[in-house]
């Protein structure tokens, strides 16, 4: 695993923050991920989708939940909504349409359970004075946008403002206008093969993807993700954890 590390000035920063970002586990072994956040002992830890798929929302005993229960013992938790938490896929091809499914009742209480906050196209001010939004996957089939609405009200708010949006590919179309601080996306996995520091491919961009990995603009965060949820190997582009120092400038 590779653990990256950014270290921001943001003019309306309420403090000096230090934030884990832990993008598309797609419900794999977390040992190793605990273990550096433990390390790090972060303020927040923030989760931009693509924990668990679908069906595993809806089993009790998914990897999901308890990587949910030991990041809340350490700091607290912020987990947004992906495309593989909201759509199920035709027996995992991809090239097929996604068939649309409500994260259920059940899945909900099993994530309050936790201690976690769930954002679904809602935000929430912490503690810290931080306000916290989770926009929500927008693929369901036929199209593939942000629910913009959300994203209107979030971005009209005041004070320091974090953006957890699952798609990169939603950044420059919609967010980008916005002053919003700070947006963390996942979703494309690195390009799940890198070769000279570019992706291969990436769901929503296609071949040889712009949007895959690192830090643009000084506000938009991309994690090549902690799991993998094809048959594909990742090659040249290890998993990635990463921690963000935010100082007020």
């Amino acid at each position: 695993m590779k653990t990256t590390y950014y270290n921001l000035k943001i003019a309306t920063a309420p403090c000096a923050l230090k934030l884990a970002v832990a993008a598309d586990l797609h419900n794999s072994p977390f040992d190793k991920v605990i273990e550096s956040i433990e390390e790090e002992n972060p303020d927040m830890i923030l989760i931009p989708g693509d924990l668990m798929d679908d069906i595993q929302l809806d089993n009790r005993d998914s990897i999901g939940y308890e990587f949910l229960r030991q990041c809340v013992a350490i700091a607290p938790t912020y987990y947004s909504v992906g495309n593989h938490e909201v759509a199920c896929y035709h027996r995992g091809n991809h090239l097929k349409k996604p068939i649309p499914k409500p994260i259920s009742d059940t899945a909900l209480a099993r994530i309050a359970e936790t201690g976690a906050i769930f954002l679904d196209n809602t935000a929430i001010k912490t503690e810290l004075g931080v306000t916290v939004c989770g926009l929500s996957s927008g693929l369901n089939g036929e199209d593939n946008f942000p629910n913009k609405e959300a994203l209107r009200s979030f971005a009209e708010q005041k004070g320091f403002r974090i953006l957890l949006c699952h798609h990169p590919e939603y950044y420059y179309p919609y967010i980008k206008e916005t002053d919003i601080d700070l947006t963390f996306s996942g979703h494309a996995h690195g390009g799940q093969w890198r070769i000279f520091g570019q992706g291969i491919y990436a769901p929503g961009q296609g071949l040889f993807p712009r949007y895959t990995a690192g830090l643009r603009e000084n506000r938009f965060i991309i994690s090549r993700g902690l799991g993998n949820h094809t048959h594909i190997p990742r090659i040249f582009n290890a998993p990635e954890m990463i921690f963000v120092t935010v100082m007020p400038s």
